[in-house]
Formats: C-alpha cells, structure tokens, sequence
C-alpha cells in the first residue's frame, strides 16, 4: 500500500498537470474571436462552440472574481485562524456560487447579442493558420512519437 500512493501520486501528475498546463496556456494566450474562428475554421458545429466560447471567457471571469473575494477577506481581516473553516467556506462560496451564477447569465446574453447562435455565417477578422513555430512543434512531437513507437517495438534498442 506504501507503494501504491507514490505511484499513484506520479501518475496524477504526469497525466493532468500537462492537461492543466495547457489548458491555462491556451486560456491565457487566445482571444475569445480567436478561438471562434479556429473552431469554424476545423467545421465544429455551433452546437459546440457557443458554449465553449461561453466557458471560455467564464474561467478568466470567474479567476478575477475569486481574486476579488479573497482580496476582500484579507481586507476584512478574516482568516481561518479567527473564524473557523466552515466561516471561510461560507464567507468565500456564497458570494462564489452567486456571483459565476450572475456571471454566466450575462455571458450567455452577450454571447446571443453578438449572434453566435444565430444560423448566418459569421465572419471573423482572425487570421488563424500555422505559422513556422506550429510546424516546428508538430515535427518535434512527431519525432517522439516515432521515436516511442521504435522503441517500444524493439526496433531501437
């Protein structure tokens, strides 16, 4: 069992964290217009990308509002020390839950008024395609890729 929680633990690691590491560079990195055009430009039906687009902007909206809730707590002077762990819960959750509530309805209604459900084709002043560094990184992971398949196989040894 001692050994299963290490293995375990390097497991989650390897997996998510590159998930998770991606995933905020590409928040971090791509405009909302970028990421709508990319995906029409791949044919994703808009079934898929109103609501990607929604969640899109909801993390960094919600990141903000989590900043401004602990900013507020730290102002107050409320800490776990003083009040309890089920204060704090309560203190940072509930103002949390409502505001990713109101948060979520005004970007679904922006999302509407910008007509990303409606059926007419958009257009979009994006420029998406690959560029030398795309290329770059899509050889390097095709060497490793290769270079697994070699030596998984037995061909490298």
């Amino acid at each position: 069992m001692l050994r299963f929680i290490p293995l375990m633990c390097g497991y989650i690691l390897t997996h998510f964290v590159a998930t998770v590491a991606m995933g905020n560079y590409v928040i971090a990195t791509t405009s909302v217009s970028e990421f709508i055009a990319a995906m029409e430009k791949i044919y994703m039906p808009q079934a898929i990308i109103v609501p990607m687009s929604v969640m899109f902007r909801m993390f960094s909206t919600i990141a903000t509002e989590w900043k401004s809730i602990c900013r507020t707590m730290n102002m107050r002077e409320i800490h776990i020390g003083a009040v309890g762990i089920g204060k704090i819960l309560e203190y940072q959750l509930i103002p949390m839950i409502s505001s990713s509530v109101r948060i979520g309805e005004e970007l679904s209604a922006a999302a509407l008024i910008r007509g990303l459900g409606s059926p007419i084709k958009q257009t979009n002043i994006c420029q998406i395609g690959f560029r030398a560094q795309d290329w770059l990184l899509l050889l390097v992971s095709l060497a490793v890729i290769c270079f697994w398949l070699l030596t998984s196989l037995g061909a490298l040894a």
